[in-house]
């Protein structure tokens, strides 16, 4: 369905992504997490994936080998992440959380809730579900032009 007169969705998207970004920051930073965004996106990508390897993260996170590479050597580097071989394909890796890193995904998980709680304060739950289906439907039009 075309529009003639399309409510500002860009206006709008932009207000929130930078206001999320900002809760999100904020939030990092009273929790003492120093990560980068794409550090912390690697780092929640092993945890919810039972067979994680660098090729898995790179998909995810749209990253050349290279990024990734470099990605993988500063989470192990802190301690967050381990390599192992994967018992499935000797030529590959699996990643996996170390403790710490199982603590680190823990503290993001609890600043996303609290940005998420304020974010969505006054909406009910039927109105959350429409917005999560109608932002997955926009990005998925975006996604499908590239």
């Amino acid at each position: 369905m075309l529009m003639t007169n399309p409510p500002a969705i860009g206006e709008s998207l932009h207000r929130l992504l930078h206001a999320y970004r900002r809760a999100m920051r904020e939030g990092h930073a009273a929790a003492g997490i120093e990560l980068p965004v794409t550090h912390i996106r690697a780092l929640k990508g092993v945890a919810h994936s039972r067979s994680c390897s660098a090729q898995t993260i790179a998909g995810a996170l749209r990253l050349d080998k290279g990024q990734i590479s470099r990605l993988i050597k500063d989470l192990r580097t802190d301690g967050l992440i381990e390599q192992r071989p994967d018992p499935d394909d000797s030529r590959s890796r699996r990643l996996s959380l170390t403790a710490e890193g199982t603590a680190m995904v823990e503290r993001i998980t609890v600043v996303e809730a609290k940005a998420g709680e304020r974010m969505a304060a006054g909406l009910d739950d039927a109105q959350l579900r429409d917005f999560v289906r109608l932002a997955d439907v926009m990005a998925a039009n975006l996604e499908d032009q590239e």
